[in-house]
C-alpha cells in the first residue's frame, strides 16, 4: 500500500481536493470525557492513557506504542492520527472504541481494538504534511477489532482495509477517493457491507490481499 501511495505523488498535482463528508454517527462513551482525556497535538510516549481526544486540525502520533487507551480515542475534523505502520510489531490496545469526525487520516495498524470504529466523512484528498505529504488517507491493517467498524463518506486520497479480524459487522460504503478503495484478507465474524463506493472497492495489492472470510453476508467487490 505504502508503495502504491509514493508512485501516486507525481500525479497528484492534477487533482482537485474533495468535498467534506458526513457528520459523526457514533460517539464515545461517556467515561472518554475531556477531563480526563490526554489532547495529544503532536507525538505521545508509549505508556497507558485514560483517553485520547486530537483536536481538530492536529496530528497526534503515537509511534509503534505499545499504548494502552482506557476509554477510547477521538479524532476531531481536519486531525491526524497515527499508529504503527504496515506490517510492523503490536502496537497495544485502544478500549471504548475510535470514532472520526470528518479526519484526515487515521492510520492504525497491528492493534487490539475493543469497542469498535467509527470513521465519518472526511476533510479532503491533500493538505496532510505527514507521511507522504500531501496526500491524506486512511488506512487500517492488521488489527483484531471487537465490535465492528463502519467507515462511511471519507474523502481522502486512498481507503484501505486490509488483513483485520473484526468480531462484529462491516460496513464501508459512500466513500469517494481519486486513488483506490482497498479491502481484503478481512476476517469477519459477521456481516460486511459495501455500497456506494467510488471507485468501486477491491483486494488491492498491499502484502497478502485476498478475498475476504465473512460468516455473514458479503456485498463487497473481491477482486484484485
Amino acid at each position: 500500500m505504502y508503495d502504491k501511495l509514493r508512485l501516486a505523488k507525481w500525479r497528484i498535482v492534477t487533482r482537485a481536493p474533495l468535498s467534506a463528508g458526513a457528520l459523526l454517527l457514533f460517539l464515545l462513551p461517556a467515561s472518554a470525557s475531556a477531563a480526563s482525556a490526554t489532547v495529544c497535538t503532536g507525538t505521545l510516549a508509549p505508556g497507558t492513557y485514560h483517553s485520547i481526544v486530537v483536536p481538530a486540525g492536529q496530528t497526534c502520533d503515537l509511534g509503534v506504542g505499545p499504548v494502552d487507551v482506557l476509554s477510547g480515542v477521538q479524532i476531531d475534523p481536519g486531525a491526524t492520527f497515527s499508529l504503527g505502520f504496515e506490517l510492523g510489531p503490536d502496537t497495544g490496545t485502544i478500549s471504548g472504541g475510535i470514532a472520526a469526525d470528518d479526519a484526515a487520516q487515521v492510520q492504525v495498524h497491528n492493534a487490539l481494538i475493543n469497542g469498535g470504529v467509527s470513521v465519518q466523512g472526511g476533510s479532503g484528498a491533500f493538505g496532510c504534511t505527514q507521511p507522504f505529504a500531501p496526500v491524506c488517507f486512511t488506512d487500517f491493517e492488521d488489527n483484531t477489532i471487537n465490535g465492528g467498524a463502519t467507515i462511511n463518506g471519507y474523502n481522502g486520497f486512498f481507503l484501505g482495509f486490509i488483513r483485520n479480524h473484526v468480531n462484529g459487522a462491516v460496513t464501508i460504503s459512500d466513500n469517494v477517493v481519486p486513488d483506490q478503495i482497498d479491502i481484503g484478507t478481512n476476517q469477519v465474524h459477521g456481516s460486511l457491507t459495501c455500497a456506494g463506493n467510488n471507485p468501486l472497492e477491491n483486494t488491492g495489492s498491499s502484502p497478502g490481499p485476498t478475498p475476504d472470510t465473512v460468516t455473514g453476508r458479503n456485498t463487497c467487490h473481491e477482486v484484485p
